[in-house]
């Protein structure tokens, strides 16, 4: 009698613990009941379908619930999306629940603090002079001063253009963390906001190096299980890391529940996922950042978040190249998701551009 009461009780703890990460249904209500006009969606979805042809879904929360959820060009509710730098936004909410969890002290950490194993100096050597001593020399002491802040916000002061053919040389390194760290400085950190994907890889190498663990289980265990997200693949770099700055693919549901997540202020239902302070910090402007040639009325750069207004409303969002978003508009209570099909014909960063179009004429209507 004794163990089979014993067993039920262990079979009743599992199912609570099972049950705390198996994802509710979102609620859905009528577009009307959020404050849009009858009819106003059916002509937005002709819009929406004729602006591109790559969509492959869209999605709008209001207050309570889902008001407007549609699939494109064979998309369905099951559809992996590569979100590409939308990576980038988790990986911000990696840091910060790290940081709560004391495995990181403070954000103005200097990084190879945290892997020394990239912070060697390059001046020296026991064979002889080294070619460009004084350049090296000169890199490697800014280098020493380079924090996750400074990362986080873009402000990293390496000599970068995220679209051009150095790119490819970095996604190509057999190790991109090393690639990275050794760019030459053009500028001192904290100056200027430059966008840069290998920071966001450091940041990723750097927050697995101080948990102890692989990035995408640290993830699954304290930020999307608890959110009831399931991130369907995340690619790796050459040294096993999962890449910090793009390449996770999630459901653009999945996507909604990680824009709501800061919506409600880093609380998933009544569990606090993320710290209110760190969503509140990562998603002020923290670098600036007035001009972005696909972004009009940008006003800002967080933590790995990018912020604009939108009729008179401040919105910051998630982006990732060919047209994937999470934006979220707090004072309407809203986050909208778009996500785009990279196996159909896309315009790149024009299909960004053309979806803050379509957002600003939804908030036009509030």
């Amino acid at each position: 009698m004794f163990r089979l009461t014993t067993l039920f009780i262990s079979l009743f703890i599992f199912s609570i613990s099972f049950a705390q990460f198996v994802p509710q249904p979102l609620k859905n209500f009528s577009p009307d009941s959020a404050g849009f006009k009858p009819g106003f969606f059916d002509a937005f979805t002709k819009e929406l379908e004729d602006s591109s042809k790559a969509l492959g879904a869209f999605i709008v929360w209001r207050k309570k619930g889902i008001v407007y959820e549609h699939y494109f060009h064979g998309a369905t509710a099951e559809s992996w999306f590569n979100i590409k730098s939308i990576t980038k936004s988790t990986v911000s909410a990696m840091t910060g629940i790290a940081l709560e969890k004391k495995f990181i002290a403070d954000i103005n950490t200097p990084v190879v603090n945290i892997l020394p194993e990239y912070g060697k100096p390059r001046s020296v050597s026991n064979k002889g002079p080294v070619l460009f001593a004084g350049w090296l020399a000169y890199n490697d002491s800014v280098r020493r001063t380079l924090t996750l802040r400074h990362l986080l916000t873009m402000q990293h002061g390496f000599e970068w253009n995220d679209f051009g053919t150095m790119a490819g040389v970095f996604l190509n390194s057999s190790d991109p963390i090393k690639f990275s760290l050794d760019l030459p400085f053009s500028d001192t950190p904290g100056r200027k906001f430059v966008y840069c994907t290998p920071a966001t890889s450091i940041v990723g190498a750097a927050v697995a190096k101080a948990v102890g663990t692989d990035l995408r289980s640290f993830a699954k265990k304290n930020l999307f299980d608890p959110a009831g997200i399931t991130i369907r693949r995340w690619d790796v770099d050459p040294v096993g890391r999962e890449m910090g700055g793009s390449e996770m693919y999630m459901t653009a549901i999945d996507m909604m529940r990680f824009g709501l997540l800061y919506l409600n202020k880093g609380k998933a239902g009544s569990k606090q996922v993320i710290a209110r302070s760190w969503v509140e910090a990562s998603t002020e402007a923290q670098a600036r950042l007035d001009y972005w040639d696909i972004l009009p009325n940008a006003n800002g750069y967080g933590y790995f978040w990018w912020r604009r207004k939108t009729n008179g409303h401040q919105t910051f969002f998630a982006s990732g190249a060919c047209g994937q978003l999470i934006v979220v508009v707090p004072d309407l209570e809203m986050v909208i998701v778009a996500a785009t099909r990279l196996d159909r014909p896309h315009r790149n960063r024009e299909e960004l551009k053309m979806l803050h179009v379509m957002i600003d004429k939804l908030t036009k209507e509030l």
